[in-house]
């Protein structure tokens, strides 16, 4: 290796080292991903190209100056210094590229339709068997949610369960003696429990807990609507500075008429202090309802290779779905004014209320390269499971989309190739006059790289909150 192919190696170490330091393990995790999957979406390209008989004369991973580089037989492989995917070179894409005379049977134009075709689809091919093998991976690994089963994936500081030493992870049993299958069967027993002692049964890595408490209580709308300052899904905590006890002797206090300082535990706010005034408050029956105090999460059960095959193919036809209805929202005229809206308002002021029902919403916008990585790294650091899903979606979407019929993409490869089948006769082969074409390729990259460029910046300025 010569001088400048170490410098140039040096650079491409300092830039990931860089990387590392500003976004994390998880950020050059996440692009040697990326440039992981372009560079099999090619390989399709290679081996097909091989196994067809055709010349291939490079490939390359990474764009821009050339690091280093060997020849084996026609081919020159090789890295370069950007590393934003890669990419193969295989003679007489066109019927515009000049080539020798001597290697035109070797070319891609002078293929039968299967094999044009075979290449064309190559890329997308890989994208998608890449998605079916992580998601078999998944499956029999991580598993699929059980349809009711569910652990406890948060617990409020200060309520029942933290006091009571529920952690992230259990799974609760059964509450008062009733059994809670469902979160939602858990919810209703609690709701209809506030201020009860009860025995609460959960199971923590395969050992069961046993204990009792008793149930909180939370404001209930009809519960507010008596109080000024309170609402729904709020907490008591004290009244005059006494511990609050429950909303019968919280109602005999306030019954005297005089103000009384109540401190309050609003959701996501934090405490509140509020001066109320009151001469009657409802029954506790619909003016309090339980709360315990925890969130849910999914409970995963993994999968033998027999029944995670069909799961596999069931989510992946979903997630295929998906994509072409995402894909056909945002082409549309509405989907495109929402996306150029939504980046202008952006700039200097949230959107209103009435852009918003044209303007795509944030869990639904368009993320750039840089946008994707910064979601891929959020959603590595909550762990392997969700980057997988990541990985998964990141494969289907890129497929899909490289198969619009449109050049400079392989769908309009295909398309040429299909047309020309169509109009080929009597062993007469047609071929498409590619002049014609030109300028509606360049349309199509201008306008794909205008809406990167978008993307990029407003993923730059308002990068959205993965969490």
């Amino acid at each position: 290796m010569d001088r400048d192919q170490s410098f140039k190696l040096l650079l491409l170490f300092g830039a990931f080292l860089s990387l590392a330091l500003l976004g994390g393990f998880s950020a050059v995790v996440v692009v040697i991903s990326i440039v992981l999957i372009f560079f099999f979406h090619e390989l399709g390209h290679y081996l097909v190209a091989r196994m067809s008989g055709m010349q291939v004369t490079e490939f390359f991973i990474g764009f821009g100056p050339r690091i280093f580089s060997f020849h084996r037989g026609e081919t020159e492989y090789g890295l370069k210094a950007i590393p934003a995917g890669a990419y193969v070179r295989v003679t007489g894409m066109n019927n515009l590229e000049d080539v020798d005379p001597a290697l035109e049977n070797r070319t891609y134009r002078a293929q039968t339709y299967p094999k044009r075709l075979a290449l064309t689809l190559a890329g997308s091919a890989t994208h998608f068997l890449l998605a079916l093998f992580l998601l078999i991976v998944i499956f029999m690994t991580i598993g699929e949610p059980h349809p009711t089963k569910w652990d406890v994936g948060e617990v409020v500081s200060d309520s029942t369960a933290d006091k009571v030493g529920v952690v992230a992870g259990d799974r609760i049993l059964s509450v008062g003696g009733q059994q809670v299958d469902s979160f939602e069967s858990f919810g209703s027993v609690i709701s209809q429990s506030p201020g009860k002692f009860l025995e609460i049964q959960f199971e923590r890595e395969g050992k069961q807990l046993n204990k009792f408490a008793t149930i909180g209580e939370r404001i209930t709308p009809k519960g507010a609507s008596f109080l000024d300052g309170i609402e729904a899904g709020d907490q008591m905590i004290s009244v005059d500075g006494s511990p609050y006890s429950n909303w019968k002797n919280f109602s005999a206090i306030l019954s005297d008429g005089n103000f009384h300082r109540v401190e309050v535990s609003k959701s996501r706010l934090g405490v509140e202090v509020v001066e109320l005034q009151a001469t009657e408050l409802p029954e506790s029956q619909i003016a309090v309802q339980g709360f315990f105090g925890v969130g849910p999460q999914r409970s995963f059960e993994s999968l033998d290779l027999v029944d995670s095959v069909p799961a596999t193919f069931d989510r992946f036809a979903e997630i295929s779905v998906a994509s072409v209805e995402g894909l056909a929202d945002f082409f549309s005229p509405e989907g495109l004014t929402g996306f150029l809206k939504g980046t202008f308002n952006s700039e200097n002021e949230i959107v209103a209320e009435e852009v918003g029902s044209q303007a795509e919403s944030e869990d639904e916008r368009l993320l750039s390269i840089y946008g994707a990585a910064r979601l891929g790294s959020a959603m590595l650091d909550e762990g392997t499971h969700n980057y997988l899903w990541f990985l998964v979606l990141i494969n289907v979407f890129v497929g899909i989309f490289n198969l619009v019929p449109l050049l400079p993409l392989d769908g309009g490869h295909a398309a040429i190739a299909t047309y020309e089948r169509i109009r080929s006769r009597k062993g007469k082969k047609y071929v498409a006059d590619i002049n014609k074409l030109i300028p509606v390729t360049w349309v199509v990259i201008t306008v794909l790289v205008g809406i990167a460029l978008i993307a990029l910046y407003r993923d730059i300025v308002d990068l959205p909150n993965f969490g």
